[in-house]
């Protein structure tokens, strides 16, 4: 399988340097499979200015670090408030979310709590053949009405075809596509993002998320064997969580 190493879609001519570059997942330590600090996705924002969509596994506490810190010093910035949650039938990421959910409910009760706080519903790597957490594809029809994004572009697929068949379903259901590094190590932030026109709130990323441009670049497949080494480590105590 060849991996184009850039996709651009619906880029305009002159794309506006006031956009938004926005990686719409990504995990701090605070998911225990991840080895990045808040430290470092604060100072990757800095150098490369790509907003972070921290959404850590089952835990709000990175995300909200991150846009404590971001938004000290940027009060202009979106804060976005996310977390990935293990539902009883796969996974599903809050975002403007104003509190942490629990996770292990069925998808209609995560996604009443979703709604409940006015935050958004996003479906992260559907279609995925490697991970035995995603959302399979009998619960997405059964909740389609009830989900807002479709995450399109995910840098960790193991094959392409996997994000065109979400992109595909997505465009079939009219529902807008995100994209995310997906990002467990340093060496993977910002790799894949949307450049968006800016917004503040749910209602105005719904609004530009349709006529955003994506940057894709696709993860060698073994990163998957260093998420698995990085989660044995911390469990052993071999490797310790960054205390920031």
């Amino acid at each position: 399988m060849t991996y184009p190493a850039y996709i651009f879609d619906n880029m305009a001519s002159g794309d506006n340097s006031d956009k938004i570059r926005f990686d719409m997942h990504l995990h701090s330590h605070y998911s225990a499979d991840s080895s990045i600090s808040v430290k470092t996705i604060v100072q990757s924002y800095r150098r490369t200015g790509i907003l972070p969509l921290v959404c850590d596994h089952n835990s709000i506490t990175g995300s909200k670090l991150v846009n404590n810190i971001l938004c000290k010093s940027d009060p202009n910035l979106p804060r976005i408030l996310a977390e990935e949650i293990m539902t009883a039938d796969g996974e599903i990421i809050g975002l403007f979310l104003q509190e942490e959910i629990m996770p292990y409910r069925s998808a209609e009760e995560t996604l009443d709590e979703i709604r409940d706080q006015g935050a958004l519903s996003l479906v992260p790597h559907p279609f995925c053949s490697y991970r035995t957490s995603v959302l399979r594809k009998n619960v997405m029809d059964r909740i389609i009405d009830r989900i807002d994004i479709i995450e399109g572009y995910n840098s960790r697929m193991l094959y392409d075809w996997e994000n065109a068949m979400a992109r595909g379903y997505a465009s079939r259901n009219g529902k807008p596509v995100s994209a995310g590094s997906d990002a467990h190590t340093s060496f993977e932030l910002g790799r894949t993002y949307v450049s968006i026109e800016p917004f503040s709130d749910p209602k105005g990323l719904m609004k530009a998320l349709p006529d955003a441009s994506v940057h894709y670049v696709h993860t060698h497949s073994a990163i998957h064997t260093v998420t698995r080494i990085v989660k044995a480590c911390r469990k052993m105590g071999i490797l310790h969580a960054p205390l920031t």
